[in-house]
């Protein structure tokens, strides 16, 4: 270690580092077109004065300037003009990557950081995304905003104040190696990203195999890169800042023959002076040329839910918290509830709701007198319509009474309507439209008395659902859930099925439409006199839920549009 030097680790906080690279003076070049202004695809930047790698945990770092606003100035008053003339391959190429990210995420709010002239945002509008760029370069954001007509930010991910859990999905291309402080912006995106939200990144491989041959003439050094990630450190990064992978692909570079040309005649000018003629009087200068080096990390990365992180947020989150004042009903889907509707009534927090409403779906017992006589507003059905008639029904007259919130609480006694409070928190926050509570987030469905066919069937039909939606929820099937009048005024509830995939369906109508959907624990209790369903409607609920799904690929990708999901 170098003598009055004293850096801290990005990534463990510690200074133990040796020099692993040092730029020779006198061999130092110039950045041949600019000076010492960046841009994207200068061919000759300057190598950095140093590299170090902590002993610690081995991330590679450059010695950053004494001041980094001497990088920032540089990224704001960037001008690239060599970007546009590849507008052809960087187009084909966002469309690559945005079929990989549509593998984890369908539709939604996307941002991309670093977005330099919005190719990439443009496809993912093209496809039905709802898009938001943030940039540096001046020149660059403006070309976006102006020639594109994108919402594009001028400024850095702290400056823009974007809400918590805005974002789907959240881009960073060739962006965090760039970064004077990735840890810090990681956890600024986590905040930002929606806990089923994925993050993409991609970034040179410091430990490839390119990058050891070449060395300090590997592309991937210079002096605007001020931190090198191999597979190893970057994953550790993540995991810092609460994320993991869930995905490594192959990053494939898409340039015209001109291009590649150019930036070959830093190692050999006369060999490129020679391909440069063929290739001229060929006609073949314009062609894409397809080239994975193996030696650039492309990631897509989720939330971890590590403890720390979310207790941390959740304490986050109540200091900062300004309830707003809005109606809560519940409303009961009943039938045969006359043994348990007492109870179930009795453990409804009053200082959490506005009001009770019942609606019985043809009881064959004393449902409706019981809730009469126990004070509650009693809607009938004059015939049974099923579980999904029924909460048509609740939806709807709770809504004519000016519900905000509306929580479904089943009055068999089989969830614990104690924690409605919990239930509608992250709505009254704004920070989720429809809450689920789940059985299987503390895996506490099988104590409960859930029949292991049950818990099991639960499983792998969720599973099916989150590959198919993209999303990352631990349960589908819950009926104990919260739903914010917007989303009950917005998706086409009245269209879906008068049976129990009622509740898969308007998941879909609430993912279409891009609403928020979270997650609170719960324990249920299963006992002879609570409602279930046997096996085979169960097994008719299966077969519903994957034709909800079939359905659901057919109007994404737009084969059949189904009014339902409209």
């Amino acid at each position: 270690m170098e003598a009055n030097l004293r850096i801290e680790c990005n990534l463990c906080g510690l200074s133990n580092y040796k020099v692993v690279y040092r730029k020779a003076a006198d061999k130092t070049k110039k950045i041949c077109e600019s000076g010492d202004q960046y841009s994207i695809t200068v061919r000759n930047i300057p190598k950095p004065d140093k590299l170090f790698k902590c002993n610690v945990c081995g991330l590679i770092f450059a010695q950053p300037e004494e001041n980094f606003s001497y990088y920032v100035d540089r990224y704001i008053e960037s001008v690239d003009r060599e970007y546009l003339e590849e507008e052809s391959g960087r187009r084909q190429a966002s469309r690559e990557i945005l079929n990989r990210i549509e593998k984890h995420k369908k539709r939604g709010r996307l941002l991309d950081i670093g977005c330099a002239n919005g190719f990439f945002l443009d496809e993912a509008r093209r496809r039905g995304w709802e898009v938001y760029g943030l940039e540096l370069s001046k020149w660059a954001a403006n070309y976006a905003k102006e020639q594109l007509n994108l919402n594009v930010i001028k400024g850095t991910i702290s400056e823009a104040k974007f809400e918590d859990g805005f974002f789907d999905v959240i881009a960073m291309s060739d962006l965090i190696e760039h970064l004077p402080d990735p840890k810090h912006s990681l956890v600024e995106v986590r905040r930002i990203l929606n806990n089923s939200g994925i993050l993409y990144i991609n970034t040179p491989d410091i430990a490839s195999l390119i990058s050891k041959l070449l060395r300090a003439k590997w592309w991937g050094v210079n002096k605007f890169h001020l931190f090198y990630f191999s597979k190893k450190t970057l994953e550790n990064m993540l995991d810092a800042c609460g994320f993991k992978v869930k995905k490594y692909s192959p990053h494939l570079r898409i340039f015209s023959v001109n291009y590649w040309l150019k930036r070959f005649s830093i190692y050999n000018n006369t060999l490129y002076r020679f391909m440069d003629f063929i290739f001229r009087i060929s006609k073949f200068q314009s062609k894409l040329l397809r080239i994975n080096f193996h030696d650039q990390l492309e990631v897509i990365v989720v939330k971890s839910r590590k403890l720390d992180y979310l207790v941390g947020s959740l304490a986050a989150k109540k200091e900062k918290a300004v309830r707003k004042k809005m109606k809560v009903i519940v409303a009961l889907p009943a039938y045969n509830a006359e043994k348990t509707l007492k109870r179930t009534l009795d453990d409804i927090p009053r200082d959490s709701v506005d009001k009770i409403i019942l609606v019985d779906d043809a009881s064959s017992d004393k449902t409706v007198e019981v809730a009469k006589s126990l004070g509650l507003e009693v809607f009938q059905h004059s015939k049974n319509k099923g579980f999904g008639g029924n909460q048509k029904t609740c939806c709807q007259e709770a809504l004519k009474q000016g519900a905000d919130i509306v929580v479904m609480v089943h009055p068999d006694y089989q969830y614990d309507p104690t924690i409605i409070p919990e239930l509608i928190e992250p709505i009254q926050k704004g920070e989720a439209d429809l809450v689920f509570g789940s059985r299987m987030m503390k895996g506490g469905a099988l104590d409960g008395g859930m029949p292991p066919w049950k818990h099991n069937a639960n499983i792998l039909l969720t599973a099916f659902a989150n590959i198919v939606l993209g999303t990352y929820l631990t349960e589908y099937h819950s009926g104990f859930r919260a739903y914010s009048a917007d989303l009950l005024k917005t998706v086409r509830f009245k269209l879906n099925s008068d049976k129990f995939v009622f509740d898969t369906e308007i998941i879909v109508q609430a993912l279409v439409h891009h609403f928020k959907i979270e997650e609170v624990p719960i324990q249920t209790r299963y006992f002879d006199e609570a409602s279930q369903i046997k096996f085979l409607p169960c097994i008719a609920y299966g077969f519903g839920i994957i034709w909800t799904m079939v359905k659901y690929i057919l109007h994404s990708k737009g084969i059949y549009k189904f009014k339902q999901f409209s």
